[in-house]
């Protein structure tokens, strides 16, 4: 392509900075041999201030002198801009977004004939708990192109079959049920069987250290009973009731019978009677 773009002259830009390198050099020197003391502080104080002016003016010169390089440039960028790169990106763009179109298409039939082929596996092994997606299969581009892909489509077999084969073995094993439901979350047949395994141990475990608790609270009872039924039974004498020196009783019309019962009371308790 022929060179649409050239510079046909390069600012100049007058420059003494070189030239003033010696004298810079030999005020900042200067400056900085000073002694500040309370007598010479105002001194040093006022050169600062005159270094200062000096390197604001020069600064001042410095961005003018970008300006005027930069601004011819600025400007062609911007016509630069308009005129080639925004066609260019935008073409970019839309040429992308055609080229993704079409491949995804051509990745979607794909994987729909991937789809189709993945359920008939699972239909002939009889698994029907499995996803498409749990198998791992990205369509590239090169399998995509394929009439039939085969490294996908055996990479699809290994995997239902691997499925088929853990089934088989699970089913042959005690607490089948237990395991298969674990191996139908992770599709790990070693994993489930473990998991399984050390849950049935830890409750087979809980199992004996209660039955040993239970034991153990019986043995306590047993001794407790043991004890108490060796202690001596300690019975608390009678009281001794307040006894009345002298009572008198005069009856009338007393049946001889309850006379009877009467003296047999006096004569058991030992009361003297007239």
């Amino acid at each position: 392509m022929e060179a649409l773009i050239q510079v046909k002259q390069l600012p100049v830009i007058e420059e003494h900075l070189r030239s003033m390198k010696e004298a810079v050099d030999k005020r900042v020197e200067e400056a900085l041999s000073l002694v500040c003391t309370e007598e010479t502080v105002q001194s040093v104080k006022n050169i600062r201030a005159d270094l200062n002016k000096e390197f604001q003016v020069l600064e001042e010169q410095r961005k003018e002198v970008k300006k005027a390089v930069l601004g011819p440039y600025e400007q062609f960028e911007a016509v630069y801009k308009e005129c080639v790169s925004d066609a260019y990106r935008w073409a970019d763009l839309e040429l992308k977004k055609k080229i993704n179109d079409t491949e995804n298409e051509i990745k979607k039939r794909c994987e729909d004939s991937l789809r189709e082929y993945f359920d008939e596996l699972c239909a002939a092994e009889r698994v029907d708990f499995v996803r498409y997606e749990q198998a791992g299969i990205v369509v590239d581009m090169a399998s995509a192109k394929q009439k039939t892909p085969k490294k996908l489509r055996e990479k699809l077999a290994d995997f239902v079959a691997g499925i088929s084969r853990s089934m088989e073995l699970i089913s042959g094993m005690d607490g089948a049920e237990e395991i298969m439901v674990e191996f139908k979350r992770t599709l790990d047949a070693p994993s489930a069987i473990t998991t399984v395994q050390e849950r049935h141990r830890r409750i087979e475990a809980e199992r004996e250290a209660q039955a040993l608790r239970e034991a153990q609270r019986a043995r306590e009872a047993e001794a407790v009973a043991r004890v108490e039924a060796a202690a001596p039974q300690i019975v608390e004498p009678p009281r001794e009731e307040r006894r009345i020196r002298k009572l008198n009783i005069l009856a009338y019309d007393v049946p001889v019978s309850v006379a009877k019962r009467i003296k047999e009371i006096l004569d058991q308790e030992g009361i003297r009677y007239e």
